[in-house]
């Protein structure tokens, strides 16, 4: 009896041990569990770290390459421009400098920006304003005021009494934009205006974004349809008034004509300086040093042809100022820009489109070749061949995908080296390529290249 009573409680006691035992395995595999799961939320978020510290230099290199591009080419836009930009490796990861595409808004395109071939806000004239897609007088007078150093407004202009009367009162700038995005403190000036329905900055109208604003006019006139004015402004058009090298130029409208003889001479020869000198001569003496308000006005007195004056243009100005703000470049600027010319219709835009893809475009002459001499006067003062300030609207990507970050610098290249004057995070907007890029590269595979097309997005309908 008392074996069996023995029994029963080793039994019992073996029970519990297992009992126990097993509870103690669950808790532990529970626990196991809960430091795998951990474990496995912190190899996410330490790869994702990873990543995004590899995009972050990815997308600093680009910054340093689009510094350099500028730098080695001095004044060269179209050779800045033309530099292939589509998934550039960059260690293992890439990058892509966004721009809007000249073949339309449901088009992709890389590249550098030449700033100079758009309208500057602190120079244009309201006429010039008026020109741009969907502006009106009562936009386009607040932005003359809001730059205005008087207090008075313009017809449908506003000064700091309007803008203080506003529920969030502020006063009226009355002084140079800083940014195109301070046009948003403007009266009548809306995101609509500016951006239309691109609504991730990023110049294609993708489905979504189409989606979103219906198929209402967006895409049945110029190519920048839907896209709003942000892309055809700037505050940053600037160049040095001297010659590629640096050197000082010499002022047409000087009576220092020995001088300018000189120049000719080494440029052409003795007769044809001799001969030129001849024909100017006349009009700086009576024109008290203002015979010519600008270089194609000298270019069509001189006598010259194209070519000839391609040859010193880079030599000769007809101002003292050290550096000239916000002339259009004529080689670079799209047509709703060229459109913003004194005098300039849509026809005459798309005829300097066609022409500077063949002229000799070192200098100016080349449009009074491809347009009739009053048209090309008339523009002469505000256009230029040169650029030195440029955007770039940066995509970068860590090598395996998983993460990005985009950028939009302006380079000032007027000086070696050059610098970088504005920067701003537009990674908040989301991804703006299309989504098998990072789908590919999160598979191992390299991105997949050729979005720049003529065949747009929906394959050319919508």
């Amino acid at each position: 009896m008392k074996r069996a009573a023995v029994a029963t409680r080793h039994g019992r006691r073996r029970g519990v041990i297992l009992i126990t035992a097993l509870g103690i395995m669950v808790v532990l595999a529970g626990l196991a569990l809960v430091f795998a799961r951990n474990m496995r939320t912190e190899a996410i978020a330490s790869a994702n770290r990873l990543s995004y510290a590899q995009a972050d230099a990815i997308e600093q290199g680009a910054e340093q390459w689009v510094l350099a591009m500028v730098e080695s080419n001095p004044g060269d836009a179209i050779t800045i421009t033309q530099v292939p930009a589509e998934a550039i490796q960059l260690g293992s990861g890439y990058f892509w400098l966004l721009r809007p595409s000249a073949a339309g808004s449901q088009n992709y395109d890389f590249g550098i920006v030449d700033e100079a071939g758009k309208l500057n806000l602190n120079t244009a004239s309201t006429d010039q304003l008026l020109a741009l897609p969907n502006m009106t007088v009562d936009v386009a007078d607040p932005i003359y005021d809001w730059r205005s150093s008087g207090s008075q407004p313009t017809p449908y202009g506003a000064q700091s009494d309007y803008y203080e009367s506003l529920p969030e009162p502020y006063d009226c700038k009355n002084s140079p934009f800083e940014t195109v995005e301070e046009l948003m403190l403007v009266k009548g000036v809306t995101a609509q205006l500016l951006f239309d329905y691109d609504l991730n900055r990023d110049g294609v109208i993708d489905e979504a974004e189409s989606a979103a604003g219906g198929t209402s006019a967006m895409f049945n006139s110029a190519n920048d349809a839907g896209r709003g004015i942000f892309n055809d402004l700037t505050c940053y058009s600037w160049e040095p008034n001297t010659t590629a090298g640096g050197s000082a130029r010499i002022n047409v409208n000087s009576s220092n004509l020995p001088r300018l003889q000189r120049v000719l001479t080494r440029a052409l020869s003795a007769n044809r300086a001799a001969q030129i000198i001849g024909r100017i001569a006349p009009r700086i003496a009576g024109g008290r040093g203002s015979a010519f308000a600008n270089m194609g006005a000298f270019f069509l007195a001189s006598g010259m042809t194209a070519a000839e004056f391609g040859q010193v243009a880079d030599q000769l100005t007809t101002s003292n100022a050290p550096q000239i703000q916000g002339l259009i470049n004529v080689n670079t600027a799209a047509e709703a820009v060229l459109m913003c010319l004194p005098g300039l219709s849509q026809g005459d835009a798309d005829t300097l489109i066609a022409a500077r893809g063949n002229a000799n475009t070192g200098s100016i002459a080349w449009v009074f070749t491809a347009l009739p001499s009053s048209k090309a006067l008339g523009i002469a003062g505000a256009i230029t061949s040169r650029s030195f300030v440029y955007s770039a609207d940066i995509v970068a990507v860590s090598g395996d995908g998983r993460s990005f970050k985009r950028v939009r610098i302006v380079v000032d290249g007027r000086q070696t080296p050059a610098k970088v004057v504005y920067r701003r995070d537009l990674t908040g907007y989301g991804w703006a390529l299309p989504p098998e890029i990072r789908q590919a590269m999160r598979a191992g595979q390299p991105p997949p290249t050729g979005y720049s097309s003529s065949t747009g997005l929906f394959g050319g309908s919508l």
